[in-house]
């Protein structure tokens, strides 16, 4: 009995070193130096937790929803996972959640893991890189980003992506 409890305390301990959110898996992207970058951080105006893209007049959340912006850190906590529904429900003082077209503009095809610039961009999680936009593909479908690679695919509403928030204007 008791080597059985000793094994459970320490398969807990590792459960909750697995699940710390410092522990989590963060992107660090693989980018081909030799192709000139379409996302480069000149184009944008960073200020704290909000990127303004020039080229495209939009204004984005830095961090991803479940996320929230530390001066000197980036952006900690962990980023949540939702379906299309809670998606659309985040949007509030201005945010919405991007259209398809709106969200490729942020990838990097240069890079991948995330093809995203991340400098502008910090912290993002390899196992969460699918962001939901807000544009349906048919009565149940709706589009998605793959920021691992930079694809986008239409999914369920019912399945699970993350989200960058955006508004008009600087």
């Amino acid at each position: 009995m008791r080597a059985h409890m000793a094994w459970v305390n320490s398969a807990a301990a590792a459960l909750v070193l697995v699940s710390a959110p410092w522990a989590l898996p963060r992107a660090f992207a693989s980018c081909d130096a030799s192709q000139p970058s379409r996302t480069p951080t000149s184009r944008y105006q960073i200020h704290a937790g909000e990127v303004y893209d020039r080229k495209t007049d939009l204004t984005w959340q830095r961090c991803s929803v479940g996320q929230r912006w530390k001066e000197a850190t980036g952006c900690v906590g962990v980023i949540r996972q939702m379906s299309w529904d809670e998606a659309k429900a985040q949007a509030s003082n201005g945010w919405r959640l991007p259209t398809r077209d709106e969200l490729t503009t942020l990838i990097a095809p240069t890079c991948s893991k995330p093809a995203i610039n991340e400098e502008a961009f910090p912290d993002m999680e390899l196992d969460k890189l699918w962001y939901w936009t807000s544009s349906p593909n048919g009565s149940f479908l709706v589009w998605l980003v793959n920021f691992a690679d930079g694809n986008s695919n239409s999914y369920d509403s019912t399945d699970t992506g993350s989200v960058r928030l955006v508004r008009g204007g600087e």
